[in-house]
């Protein structure tokens, strides 16, 4: 992999072995955004939500990520991320530009793990739906493809909400419009639901799995999908998805003309996570939320692998502060067979089998 005036980095080459891969350094390195440009290359984003000129070092007018990657049938690869304020991002496979990012995804798939997640257990149901959007994207092209339409056809419903917001009542070709853009709406609503509701029972499975990796953990794990559409608990039917979408709307058409917006979706549902039946939000310690964490990851890792025939590429960020030394160790083993990883810490690591990179000799080498 290398970078150029990517964050703190003016210029980094940094070869990475197969398997489990330590970066290891004082704060302040460059470490993490080291992960940060992997995860840009595979995914074209910032796995801590930064956005492009945030990336770009002080100073410079451009960044440039280039990665070489090989598939698990041998297939090899490159790709290039180039940014500047003048001219936007632009992402390259072998060289041809991509017309669309979202076109990149499933192709490298890719996990994050850093401190940052914590808000998938503690904050806002955004954090959850975006866990379950990234993770079906990476695996499923359809479902990528009706989030995107999905979030086209809200905007403009949106939009429309809000026009009628600002008379007394509705005009007659404004309800006309309303109904075509809430029909495509319904559609594609009940299509998300339904893949994220199958997501969440096939899924609940893998996290059991992962917990089971570690002798210490003895808790029962599980996650449901929260929707306000009754009929989509009861069943994976999208007909009846879409005959309760269409009540709930109807029941909900007044308030919506009053705020300007609309009040029913899968862009409000949320996603509960649970040990043993208990939400983890509310009832669980902080040591339970950071296990729960590593292991939807993990969990993350086998539910894509599974499904793509592809070994995703993990990332964990500053993980062993989470994770007592037994637990470390544990972790460890675990990665060794599930592909290329890359860990950030602040230290050597005495772990065998693995190959470990101090991140701050190489930057001082360069300077």
């Amino acid at each position: 992999m290398h970078l150029e005036h990517f964050r703190r980095h003016t210029t980094l080459t940094l070869p990475l072995d197969a398997g489990v891969n330590i970066l290891y350094g004082r704060n302040g390195v460059g470490k993490t955004n080291i992960l940060e440009a992997a995860y840009l290359a595979c995914l074209t984003k910032s796995f801590i939500g930064a956005n492009d000129t945030e990336c770009l070092q002080f100073g410079a007018t451009h960044f440039e990520v280039k990665a070489d990657m090989q598939s698990d049938l041998g297939v090899r690869s490159s790709v290039r991320v180039y940014f500047s304020n003048e001219e936007g991002k632009h992402v390259f496979i072998n060289r041809s530009e991509l017309e669309q990012f979202s076109k990149i995804v499933g192709e490298y798939p890719c996990i994050a793990l850093s401190p940052y997640d914590l808000a998938l257990v503690q904050g806002a149901p955004q954090e959850r739906r975006r866990f379950l959007d990234n993770t079906i994207s990476q695996t499923n092209r359809a479902y990528l493809e009706n989030l995107l339409t999905y979030k086209r056809a809200l905007t403009q419903r949106n939009k429309l909400l809000a026009e009628i917001k600002l008379h007394a009542y509705p005009k007659a070709e404004q309800l006309e419009i309303l109904e075509v853009w809430t029909e495509q709406f319904v559609q594609l609503a009940a299509s998300i639901i339904q893949q994220r509701i199958k997501f969440s029972k096939e899924f609940s499975g893998y996290l059991k799995a992962a917990y089971q990796k570690f002798a210490s953990f003895s808790e029962e794990p599980s996650l449901c999908y929260d929707t306000e559409v009754n009929e989509a608990s009861e069943n994976l039917v999208k007909d009846n998805i879409v005959v309760g979408l269409h009540l709930k709307l109807k029941q909900l058409q007044s308030e919506e003309f009053r705020r300007g917006q609309t009040l029913l979706g899968p862009h409000r549902d949320d996603l509960d996570f649970l040990v043993d039946g208990k939400s983890l939000k509310h009832y669980a310690s902080q040591g339970q939320h950071k296990t729960f964490i590593v292991c939807l990851k993990l969990a993350q890792h086998a539910y894509i692998a599974e499904r793509l025939n592809e070994v995703p590429i993990f990332l964990l960020d500053d993980v062993f502060s989470e994770l007592d030394r037994e637990r470390a160790s544990d972790l460890i083993e675990i990665l060794k067979p599930l592909g290329q990883s890359l860990i950030t810490t602040t230290e050597r690591k005495a772990f065998t089998g693995v190959s470990q990179i101090d991140v701050g000799y190489i930057t001082r080498k360069l300077q």
